[in-house]
């Protein structure tokens, strides 16, 4: 099952030139983005809307999943102490 996925280019604004190109690769791996056995995929607990943790690096990309229209929508991507910050320890 192939997901699409979207995600907003102003998200890479903040991302530094040399991490950008790694970043984009993990975010190709969402194509099937329910979390598996190797943990960098995680649900995040107590929040109202279904969300996921992707770890790349020192990087989490946060996104969500529309499962009927099989689509993945990226709406963060922070570096692990930006994340930690915003949004708890994950």
């Amino acid at each position: 099952m192939t997901f699409k996925i979207f995600v907003h280019p102003s998200l890479f604004i903040k991302v530094p030139a040399e991490r950008k190109e790694s970043i984009k690769s993990a975010i190709k791996e969402l194509t099937n983005p329910f979390p598996d056995s190797n943990g960098d995929k995680k649900e995040l607990k107590g929040t109202r809307i279904v969300t996921y943790r992707l770890r790349a690096g020192d990087y989490r990309i946060f996104y969500q999943i529309d499962e009927e229209e099989k689509e993945v929508y990226v709406f963060d991507i922070l570096t692990a102490e930006q994340a930690h910050k915003k949004y708890g320890r994950m």
